[in-house]
């Protein structure tokens, strides 16, 4: 459960943002976007800009799964500037989740999470995934997908799922 919650999830959903990303690139360049512009785009004024969203997404991804693995957290530097350079923050945490195992989770169901924002208090194994970890991650990624969309770029729900990515399996005949 704590694989497939901590890597196989992200990991699914970090690639379909670094296609959204390259999409959005070609199309920037069409509309003569640059891309300070639209890294800086928002939903709304008091919510953080496309950069940020990413950042936290990709924060979170590896957070949840260096946390319920009791590996350190890898820091980034949090400097992007280009699309291009979102992209690889997203590669390089999709190849950061692929440097678990199943068996890494082995003791996650007593796994702490500390952050320092909720002082004095602190989350465990599944319900720090289910309650807090994924919900969040989610939050982020969606809102990066939203604040393109409200931007004008084309893109869809196909985008944000990327079909290529779900395991359908063909009905039996």
């Amino acid at each position: 459960m704590f694989y497939q919650t901590t890597i196989t999830l992200p990991t699914l959903r970090l690639k379909a943002l670094l296609s959204l990303l390259i999409k959005v690139g070609t199309q920037a360049k069409e509309k003569g976007i640059d891309d300070a512009t639209i890294l800086d785009y928002r939903l709304i004024a008091d919510m953080f800009p496309l950069v940020k969203q990413i950042q936290i997404a990709t924060d979170n991804a590896k957070g949840m799964a260096s946390r319920l693995a009791h590996r350190e957290i890898p820091q980034y530097e949090d400097t992007e500037t280009t699309l291009a350079a979102l992209q690889a923050r997203l590669q390089k945490t999709i190849d950061y989740l692929a440097t678990f195992t199943e068996d890494d989770f082995a003791d996650a169901a007593t796994a702490e999470a500390h952050f320092p924002y909720f002082k004095d208090v602190h989350m465990v194994g599944a319900d720090y995934v289910i309650g807090y970890g994924l919900p969040n991650f989610f939050f982020h990624v969606v809102t990066a997908y939203d604040i393109l969309r409200q931007h004008g770029f084309e893109v869809w729900k196909g985008d944000y799922m990327d079909g290529s990515l779900i395991p359908f399996v063909p009905n039996a005949v």
